[in-house]
């Protein structure tokens, strides 16, 4: 479903389109040693997944990322994959972040480092999984899309967050 993305950026993209993998914002903090090294950063287009490689109590091995935001680029360290399939955005932001699947599948594709985890892009790219039809992925995406939304008014409801005013 995904082949791997090798655009490096040629400075088209600047400081302002860095983005942040692990909460997929555009970084208006970003630092970088010299313009000469956003080169190395590779294109990350809207619609396709990074690997981020931290392991957290919810990624065992690491997670994808789906760009949800827009054109950017990310440090070089990010692999980088664009769909060769036809898909639903909001489908796949929930699915490719579903440990029991892709926990999985990121088992037998990955390889433990002393921080983080590498996937082995050849491994992952030979992976094979069952998805539904596009018409059926996105009424089950636009479904979780609203549902998360509606978790989040209730959070904001119970949680509100306090300003200091002083």
């Amino acid at each position: 479903m995904y082949e791997k993305v090798t655009e490096k950026n040629d400075l088209s993209f600047k400081l302002d389109k860095v983005i942040s993998v692990a909460s997929m914002y555009y970084k208006s903090d970003a630092k970088v040693s010299s313009e000469e090294y956003l080169k190395t950063y590779n294109i990350f287009r809207y619609g396709e997944i990074a690997f981020e490689g931290n392991k957290s109590k919810e990624y065992s091995y690491g997670r994808f990322v789906e760009n949800t935001i827009g054109d950017g680029i990310v440090s070089h360290v990010f692999e980088v994959f664009k769909p060769i399939a036809e898909y639903d955005i909001k489908y796949w932001k929930y699915f490719i972040n579903y440990e029991p699947i892709m926990g999985k599948i990121l088992s037998r594709c990955t390889k433990k480092t002393t921080m983080m985890t590498n996937l082995v892009e050849a491994d992952f790219l030979k992976e094979e999984i069952l998805v539904p039809k596009v018409e059926e992925q996105a009424k089950i995406g636009e479904f979780i899309s609203k549902f998360d939304n509606l978790i989040t008014l209730h959070q904001r409801k119970y949680f509100p967050i306090v300003h200091n005013t002083g």
